[in-house]
């Protein structure tokens, strides 16, 4: 049988990608070479991510911390009280959520993928807050501020 990170994470990778989280803080003994070569944090997307696969280049190496995060999905999965298909069907309405985010941020300007999505979307609302944004593409704004929200919605019931 698969190990459930190979069915769920490898179709997911929201914790790495600068979806889910800003950054990865060392904690106090971590030998992971990230913070080597970053310092005490690892900015998202994680420089090991691979955008194609959704694996870790240094899965063995990886922080202490993303060795312990366990979203609500794999959780839930892994405890028989959500199935996989379910979990997989969850995962793919956020991922789409997600695409349709960051075609938004790409049609106003704000497509720097170095950026966790949050990120992105801050620096996108205070273009607006100071004007930078044109009158013609506040429908996009507009378009892109509701599927934010859903997305944090649904980040925050079914995966943290």
């Amino acid at each position: 049988m698969e190990k459930l990170t190979d069915t769920l994470c490898l179709q997911c990778g929201m914790c790495c990608n600068g979806v889910l989280f800003a950054d990865v803080r060392r904690e106090r003994i971590d030998p992971s070479p990230l913070f080597e070569q970053h310092g005490s944090r690892v900015a998202q997307p994680c420089p090991a991510f691979n955008f194609g696969t959704c694996a870790c280049a240094i899965y063995a190496g990886r922080p202490a911390r993303c060795r312990t995060f366990e979203c609500r999905q794999l959780l839930g999965v892994r405890n028989g009280t959500i199935p996989t298909k379910n979990a997989l069907r969850q995962i793919r309405a956020a991922r789409k959520l997600v695409s349709k985010i960051e075609k938004l941020l790409g049609q106003l300007g704000f497509n720097d993928a170095k950026l966790p999505l949050k990120s992105r979307f801050e620096k996108c609302r205070n273009a607006v807050e100071s004007e930078k944004i044109p009158a013609a593409d506040l429908g996009i704004l507009a378009r892109l501020q509701l599927a934010f929200h859903r997305l944090n919605l649904l980040l925050a019931e079914k995966f943290l």
